[in-house]
């Protein structure tokens, strides 16, 4: 009996056994033939199945097109299903743990710092006396995009101490200024090397461009071999400097010219 199963899009199993009956075949007249015979026919009926087994590639092969189609559609509606990140317009906020966040569709920059405390017996209290500031600059991505791997976080530091709060917060802007240029469009240019990261199913979502790449620096070797003879004399040639002045013969002297007066000769 024969094992059929069919996952639409996905599988298709056919898996068949037979096994020798003597109730359900019947071979009396077969054991009538001599060896010869039998091997004759048996070779035949090998053929045979070769034959039938090839029709089954040939299906396997309509199901398999038929079956990229389904699950084509499948991923197309996915697709459509996914929005892009939520971002906060490139405006700072601030939420009830005191993390700030500044995002746009394809970048986030977000800081938290806290504050070290110590008891002070003269003051009877807890006075500050170090700051730690954490923050990070990461791919603003959605939750299921191609590509989550290595690389989502572009930079960062993780409870950075500083014990003046003054140079902590001078250190914070100078990151956030920084990077403020990756915050100006509410959908910058996907750097090309990213682009998987905002694509599903290999299509980018909409609101999504890619940067263009920037063409490698031609190879002056390479150009100059393609130069044809009489070519490098149609380039512009640099000038040959000026050669320098003779030097004065040995013994001379240079004659000294005194310098006229000027004014009324008396």
């Amino acid at each position: 009996m024969a094992y059929t199963h069919l996952d639409p899009g996905q599988e298709l199993e056919i898996s068949a056994h037979i096994y020798f009956s003597p109730s359900q075949t019947d071979i009396s007249e077969l054991v009538k033939l001599s060896p010869e015979q039998l091997k004759a026919q048996e070779t035949v009926s090998v053929e045979q199945e070769k034959a039938i087994f090839e029709k089954f590639g040939e299906i396997e092969k309509e199901w398999a097109k038929q079956a990229m189609l389904t699950l084509s559609l499948r991923k197309a509606q996915q697709y459509l299903k996914v929005h892009p990140a939520p971002h906060t317009s490139n405006q700072w906020t601030e939420d009830q743990y005191g993390r700030h966040e500044m995002s746009n569709m394809v970048y986030c920059f977000s800081w938290r710092e806290y504050e070290r405390t110590e008891w002070s017996r003269a003051e009877q209290k807890s006075i500050p006396v170090a700051w730690e500031l954490s923050w990070s600059l990461h791919f603003n991505t959605i939750p299921n995009p191609d590509y989550s791997g290595s690389g989502w976080q572009l930079a960062g530091q993780d409870r950075k101490v500083f014990k003046d709060r003054a140079a902590m917060e001078k250190y914070l802007q100078g990151r956030i200024a920084a990077y403020a240029h990756l915050f100006t469009e509410l959908s910058p240019p996907v750097p090309a090397d990213a682009r998987q990261r905002f694509c599903v199913n290999g299509v980018l979502l909409p609101g999504y461009t890619v940067e263009a790449p920037i063409p490698p620096r031609p190879d002056v070797d390479e150009l100059l071999s393609l130069l044809e003879d009489g070519d490098m004399d149609a380039l512009p040639q640099p000038e040959e400097p000026a050669p320098p002045p003779a030097p004065p013969p040995r013994g001379h002297t240079p004659k000294k010219i005194r310098p006229q007066r000027s004014g009324p000769v008396r």
